[in-house]
């Protein structure tokens, strides 16, 4: 059976433009989901901010990563791939929209163990990057960045189901915990996701080193916002602005290549979305200036950090960007087929 997420070969071009049409299906599907979740958020007792974070995380599972799915460059070079991208497919959608469930239930048990489905399916995604990444021979950037973005999936899964059972670690409060769950799903999959799509390419070497440094950077911010924990403020610091700067390098990147290459609403996506990063990753870098000198820049908070950067890079960088790149893969399947 031929794998509907797999990167376009010459053989099954057919099959490639199968699986762009379906993460749009599921993606439209999701879209219903998420607006009902949405209604229902705003109806429950949670603190504004823990609200509007999960309406916004809500978007990944039940939108984006349909959409991104196709775009990874997945190859069916190991014989067990096919099988578990199926089964991906077969449990993704019911996976979200139980996910989005449990964010409209009460914090605790049956809300985490609600959770639980996405976690396992954030599992099976590592487990086919794992199984690419051993079968791959070339170690190009592109596929690497595929890779590794799937294999930084399942911290996403496991900070989502933290933050629905009330499991809380070092001390971090809730949004803490479901901030790492946004991190990790857009920084840590849409962001690499976008990344290996721009270099395909060619937008430069500028653009190649900070797409490699930036597979180091997510993980490394992380990291350093648990050492804030234990007053170590230089690594956080540190990890945020360097993870802001080669993002707005990819940004950079993407606008270059959607200039050059395309036109029409591909274009004016990937222009927005490019935009977008960079203004949400300017924030970021004047967020973490604060937080190193122990005030708030401009009034820039967490409270406003979730109100504009978020909103930002969510509609504007990762929903754009997923849609002006799913276009692009359309016209490419087009422009292939035979006469």
């Amino acid at each position: 059976m031929e794998n509907v997420f797999a990167r376009p070969t010459t053989a099954s071009l057919s099959s490639c433009n199968a699986a762009l049409h379906t993460g749009q299906r599921t993606a439209r599907r999701g879209s219903l989901i998420w607006l009902l979740a949405v209604v229902a958020l705003s109806m429950t007792p949670e603190p504004f901010e823990m609200r509007w974070a999960a309406g916004l995380f809500l978007l990944a599972p039940l939108v984006l990563m349909p959409l991104a799915l196709p775009l990874t460059t997945v190859t069916m070079s190991s014989k067990l791939i096919s099988p578990l991208w199926i089964t991906l497919w077969r449990i993704q959608f019911p996976a979200a929209t139980l996910v989005a469930i449990s964010f409209t239930l009460p914090t605790g048990t049956w809300a985490g163990l609600m959770a639980v489905p996405w976690l396992l399916t954030t599992g099976l995604i590592a487990l086919i990057g794992l199984l690419d990444f051993d079968a791959d021979q070339n170690r190009s950037l592109e596929r690497l960045c595929s890779q590794v973005a799937m294999l930084y999936l399942p911290i996403g899964g496991v900070a989502t189901v933290m933050t629905r059972s009330e499991l809380t670690v070092f001390g971090f409060s809730d949004i803490i915990i479901l901030a790492t769950a946004v991190h990790f799903h857009y920084a840590g999959f849409i962001l690499l996701i976008l990344a290996g799509q721009v270099i395909r390419h060619r937008p430069g070497k500028i653009v190649r080193v900070a797409t490699a440094l930036a597979l180091f950077g997510i993980p490394a911010l992380a990291t350093g916002i648990t050492l804030s924990r234990f007053n170590y403020l230089y690594p956080e610091w540190l990890a945020a602005v360097g993870l802001s700067v080669v993002a707005m390098i990819i940004a950079w990147g993407q606008c270059r290549v959607a200039v050059r290459k395309f036109c029409g609403v591909r274009r004016s996506l990937l222009l927005i979305s490019g935009l977008s990063l960079i203004a949400g990753m300017c924030m970021s870098i004047l967020f973490a200036a604060g937080v190193f000198r122990g005030v708030h820049l401009l009034g820039i908070d967490i409270p406003w950090m979730l109100r504009y950067h978020a909103v930002i890079n969510a509609f504007g960088f990762a929903l754009c960007g997923v849609c002006g790149w799913h276009f692009v893969e359309q016209q490419t399947m087009t422009e292939h087929r035979p006469n």
